[in-house]
């Protein structure tokens, strides 16, 4: 098979409620903010044409959330992993090398894997990609933050410093437009 040129989209969550009293951090709900902020990427994403041929998602409720408001503008091919939330480096690259087929992938899910993966891809061999998991990494990608990567080969072959960025967008850099258009006065001569 030739190589081609493969995209990754990493998609982090969008803002969750942490006043939950009940339950485990899996199931954490999507905020009155982060409902507003899925939405309003989703809406962004189809207007790039950035929908991908697979979407792989946490199990985690607010990431399905996310994903359930995302696709509500783009319908698409969605798979839950389990591996995903939590997950390092390595086991994000395994996560993504058993979909071969699919040439553009969104992954909805979580930090600090996701910013380790992002550096990994994109940054010269220097980090150590499979530190253990670690709430305290600093947070380059806030909630809803997407990064749209290229690589050069196939989701079996990724190697450290391959990716190329293409944009990385947060909801607080898309135009303040209102996800509903009022219907326009009329107008008087």
């Amino acid at each position: 098979m030739a190589n081609r040129l493969r995209e990754l989209i990493l998609f982090r969550h969008a803002k969750s409620e942490w006043k939950q009293t009940e339950g485990s951090d899996l199931d954490r709900p999507l905020s009155d903010k982060g409902k507003k902020q899925a939405l309003k990427m989703g809406k962004w994403i189809k207007s790039q044409d950035y929908m991908p041929d697979l979407i792989l998602v946490s199990p985690a409720n607010r990431a399905q959330q996310t994903l359930r408001r995302i696709c509500s503008e783009c319908p698409t091919n969605a798979i839950t992993v389990p591996g995903l939330y939590r997950a390092n480096v390595e086991t994000l690259k395994q996560i993504l090398a058993s979909a071969p087929n699919a040439e553009r992938i969104m992954v909805i899910g979580h930090n600090p894997g996701f910013e380790r993966l992002y550096r990994f891809l994109i940054e010269a061999p220097q980090d150590t990609p499979n530190e253990p998991f670690d709430s305290t990494v600093v947070k380059l990608f806030p909630t809803s933050a997407l990064a749209h990567i290229i690589l050069p080969q196939d989701w079996s072959n990724l190697e450290q410093g391959d990716g190329k960025l293409l944009q990385f967008m947060r909801p607080k850099d898309l135009p303040q437009t209102r996800l509903t258009s009022p219907v326009p006065p009329p107008k008087h001569p």
